[in-house]
């Protein structure tokens, strides 16, 4: 693991790929995600589970031990029915679109803008510090399958939350983000969208990905070419989108009102 300073009291700590944060607080740290190997992890004051997956949550139970653990109630929902070991269900519900919250008295806004990634996956936004952390977007073309990607209100979502006055975007995984590249992403999997429907428009065997993958690469090379992993991953997220489409998407992801997802009541 390596850690890095974002600001006064703000890090993100990283290996290789996958990355989470943590904030210094009055009497301890407010954890967002999970952090892994660190070798003297802070006193912890708050752990905040922003998404269901067991890569980034999947030990909070023991690092919140006598800590508040906070999440999406949807999150907290699938944690508590998983009753995988490492996880249980949280403290502090966050419902709807989120709320404004002080922790440790470290001031965070938590934001659900609606499905992304994952099961009610929330953006932390730092005010104070300009700083915004979300699962999900990538500086790079690296995202394989897209698993778990809500594809038809994903790129909304990043859009919305990029017009935040934050200079830095610290993703999920890869390395660090600004805004401008924060909507490049939201770009990219659009482009991407578009382009395999175009295939299908124009006959191209979409389940085929040795069809695919020239065809859409093609059509993408000019705009996202310098992405790392470009020509790695093109062709299998276009598969994935081309199921998307065919298959009538994966759940959530084709909701035309998310916001009728934050009744959790059933």
């Amino acid at each position: 693991m390596s850690v890095e300073q974002l600001g006064d009291g703000v890090y993100t700590a990283s290996d290789r790929d996958h990355r989470s944060m943590f904030v210094l607080g009055d009497d301890g740290a407010v954890v967002l995600g999970g952090l892994g190997g660190v070798e003297q992890p802070p006193q912890v004051a708050a752990v905040i589970a922003t998404i269901d997956h067991l890569d980034h949550s999947g030990a909070v139970a023991e690092l919140a031990d006598g800590a508040e653990l906070v999440a999406h109630e949807l999150c907290s929902r699938v944690m508590e029915r998983r009753g995988a070991r490492g996880q249980r269900p949280a403290d502090r519900l966050i419902r709807g679109e989120g709320e404004e919250l002080t922790l440790a008295g470290v001031r965070l806004r938590l934001l659900y803008p609606g499905p992304t990634q994952g099961t009610g996956n929330l953006a932390v936004h730092l005010p104070d510090h300009r700083v915004l952390f979300l699962v999900g977007p990538r500086a790079d073309a690296r995202y394989g399958l897209l698993p778990d990607f809500h594809l038809r209100h994903v790129t909304r979502c990043w859009r919305e939350l990029a017009a935040l006055d934050v200079d830095v975007v610290v993703p999920g995984r890869g390395a660090l983000m600004d805004r401008e590249q924060l909507i490049r992403a939201a770009d990219y999997i659009d482009a991407l969208k578009r382009a395999a429907q175009e295939a299908f428009a124009e006959g191209v065997p979409i389940w085929v990905i040795q069809a695919m993958e020239p065809f859409v690469a093609d059509r993408l090379r000019d705009r996202f070419g310098d992405l790392e992993g470009f020509d790695r991953h093109v062709g299998i997220g276009a598969i994935r989108v081309v199921h998307h489409y065919l298959m009538g998407g994966w759940g959530m992801e084709d909701t035309a009102q998310p916001e009728a997802l934050f009744d959790v009541s059933h």
